[in-house]
């Protein structure tokens, strides 16, 4: 036991999850605490007295270095020396890696010295001093590797101190050597930003001087993707997979042109070709995408890796620029860790600070009042849309209560921290705003649906009645749920009562969010997506639409309606209001056979375009068959290169707790029009 104290520290956050991904990584208790034991003497940790550039430093001193001759490029991240934390971490954004290309060591300490004096400043040096120490130590251990290239690879490291990178090899090492600085510093759900544009310049110079060939590029983006996924069990959050390693590709230009080059291409292909779960690309889509490019993305998505993602350029740049970014910044969005429009370089924003349960006011509402009192489906909605407000203004309040760690590495590659002297965390940002993402909105549109259909318009039940049914999980009341189930009138139908009600909602949480501030002085927004359908889920109770106790909230923006073509979907999520506050990520999910894609491709590519026009926000495809689910949960060790997509990352289908697998095979059969 004292062993063990020794390994975890006192109240030491970082080395207690550092266990968990252990035991994540062995699924074995007792081989998580051998190894764990094994290992007492690699763990380390600063004194939380230091300043945290200082503590980043130390821990960047005592990391070790292993120079693998096996892979292409240099990543050494030593998962056992941790930087102290005692306040919620940043998460969920991407630096703006052009940044790191374009930019040296020598410039960002000038940047510093502009800076008279302070803790800010003192943090700053120390952090680029131990920087610089670790590029040291790793030339060190490269001249004394048996590699061949070892002469170039010392010039890569060499020029980060001195000089922007030279070639586009170049470009991708010093990409990942900072990646790995960011994951070292502590931090997690790191995405990459926009790779194809950021290397656009270099990729087509050594093209043009002939240093380079496009299946050279190929090679080494392979050998980059795959070195990112190295360590991706340390990196995950939650899950296994969740990573937040996204990487940006294409978009909308300010001109009106679409932005596209070979590297778009080739990331894309290269996933297809490696058929791994992470990193994993959204691509930024619009109504002028070339063809070819939306059907090597569908080849991709037909592998079942499950991305990329698409998010609608059209829709989400207009939204940005309303909403209060700079029309420059808004062409140059990247996204948070799944797909919350992000501005990387610039922008603090925490986008996945929490979930609004659109369900907890709604219990909290039917437990509360006299339901025989309730005389219209108006007053009904109305005193939830009470319930709601109060619902969200409690949510603010917890919200401005947080307290944020300290991040020197980010604030180093974040506009107007240096500037203003001001670490990331106090708001040293140019924006500071906190997103939400939201669940269980379905499930409500369809309970209140369903309370003013079979209440109100058909009395077929009172209020209180069915409320009695619904309080005891519809307990020998199969067919109750089966009424609740079966109308066709639904979230996710192209009906304009569903799609009314639905904005209604919103806009009431828009405008109680649009009278607020945060403590950092940013605004707050909101989108229809979230990762925690399951686990906000969990304890409680049954509603209206036909939910039981504990099941899970509705995914995204999809159907519970088997017979709901794709198209109407993309009706519904089309007219959704999305103004204002309401762009934090709004995803459309879909499940799909693989024989559905084969037999349908071309049909399939123009239904994606013409989607685009439509005005869809964002759209990802989950490809797999219930008969395949149901057979790799049956026999794992025959599927265990199964992938699946679970949120806004892919996963391993094995690596997925087990009310992961049961919703995945249910919303198969469903989408198969096959009983449950």
């Amino acid at each position: 036991m004292e062993t063990i104290k020794k390994i975890i520290g006192k109240t030491n956050i970082a080395r207690i999850r550092l266990i968990y991904l252990f035991h994540r990584k062995y699924k074995n208790i007792w081989k998580t605490l051998i190894f764990s034991i094994q290992s007492i003497f690699n763990f380390y940790t600063p004194s939380k007295k230091l300043l945290k550039g200082e503590q980043i430093r130390k821990v960047f001193n005592k990391a070790k270095i292993n120079i693998d001759t096996n892979n292409h490029f240099i990543y050494t991240l030593d998962v056992f020396k941790i930087v102290p934390r005692e306040n919620r971490m940043i998460d969920n954004l991407t630096i703006d890696y052009s940044k790191v290309i374009h930019n040296s060591l020598i410039n960002l300490k000038k940047d510093n010295l502009k800076i008279t004096s302070g803790k800010f400043k003192d943090s700053q040096e120390q952090l680029i001093l131990g920087i610089e120490e670790y590029i040291n130590r790793i030339c060190d251990k490269i001249t004394k590797s048996t590699r061949k290239d070892k002469k170039k690879l010392i010039n890569y490291f060499q020029n980060i101190k001195t000089k922007e990178a030279t070639s586009f090899e170049e470009a991708l090492q010093r990409i990942l050597f900072f990646n790995q600085l960011i994951w070292q510093s502590g931090l997690c759900l790191n995405g990459l930003g926009r790779l194809d544009k950021i290397l656009d310049k270099l990729y087509k110079q050594d093209i043009k001087e002939k240093n380079l060939t496009v299946e050279k590029a190929k090679k080494l983006i392979k050998d980059f993707i795959e070195t990112l996924h190295q360590n991706f069990w340390f990196k995950s959050n939650s899950l296994l997979g969740d990573t937040g390693q996204i990487i940006i590709l294409g978009g909308l230009e300010p001109n009106g042109k679409y932005f596209y080059n070979d590297l778009t291409y080739l990331f894309i292909e290269v996933l297809h070709d490696l058929s791994l779960p992470d990193p994993k690309i959204l691509l930024r889509v619009a109504k002028n995408i070339p063809k070819d490019l939306m059907e090597v993305s569908l080849k991709c998505i037909q592998t079942g890796i499950g991305c990329p993602l698409f998010s609608n350029d059209d829709v989400i740049i207009p939204k940005l620029i309303d909403y209060g970014y700079d029309k420059k910044d808004a062409y140059n969005y990247a996204t948070s860790a799944c797909w919350e429009p992000f501005i990387p370089g610039k922008s603090f924003d925490q986008n996945n600070i929490d979930s609004i349960v659109y369900m907890e006011p709604f219990l909290k509402m039917i437990d509360s009042i006299e339901l025989d009192n309730v005389e219209t489906f108006e007053q009904f909605l109305e005193t939830y849309i009470q319930f709601l407000q109060d619902y969200i203004l409690e949510y603010i309040e917890k919200i401005n209560s947080i307290e944020w760690e300290e991040s020197p590495l980010l604030s180093l590659f974040t506009e107007n921290c240096n500037k203003n002297a001001k670490d990331i965390a106090y708001g040293g940002a140019k924006y500071n705003h906190y997103g939400f993402t939201s669940v269980s909105l379905s499930n409500v549109v369809n309970s209140l649906y369903n309370i003013k259909h079979f209440v109100f318009d058909k009395k077929t039940y009172q209020l209180s009645q069915i409320n009695t049914l619904r309080q005891n999980n519809y307990f020998e009341n199969e067919n109750i749920i089966i009424d609740l189930k079966k109308q066709p009138i639904r979230y996710g139908t192209d009906s304009k009562e569903i799609i009314e009600l639905t904005n209604t909602i919103t806009k009431k949480v828009n405008d109680i969010l649009n009278n607020h501030v945060n403590k950092l002085g940013g605004k707050f927004k909101f989108g229809l997506s979230a990762p925690s359908y399951i686990t906000k889920s969990m304890h409680v109770a049954a509603s209206f639409d036909g939910r039981k106790n504990d099941d899970p909230f509705g995914v995204h923006i999809s159907s519970d309606k088997a017979s709901v073509a794709y198209t109407e979907l993309i009706q519904f999520a089309s007219k959704l209001d999305y103004s204002s506050s309401r762009f934090n990520g709004n995803v459309i999910d879909f499940m799909i056979t693989p024989s559905f894609i084969e037999n349908n491709f071309d049909k399939m590519v123009n239904f994606l375009i013409l989607s685009i026009s439509l005005g869809f926000f964002q759209m990802q495809m989950n490809v797999t068959s219930s008969d395949t689910l149901i057979k790799a949960k049956a026999n794992p060790k025959q599927y265990e290169n199964l992938i699946v997509r679970v949120w806004g990352f892919s996963a391993y289908f094995n690596d997925l707790p087990e009310n992961y697998k049961n919703l995945l095979i249910e919303r198969a059969l469903k989408n198969e029009g096959k009983s449950i």
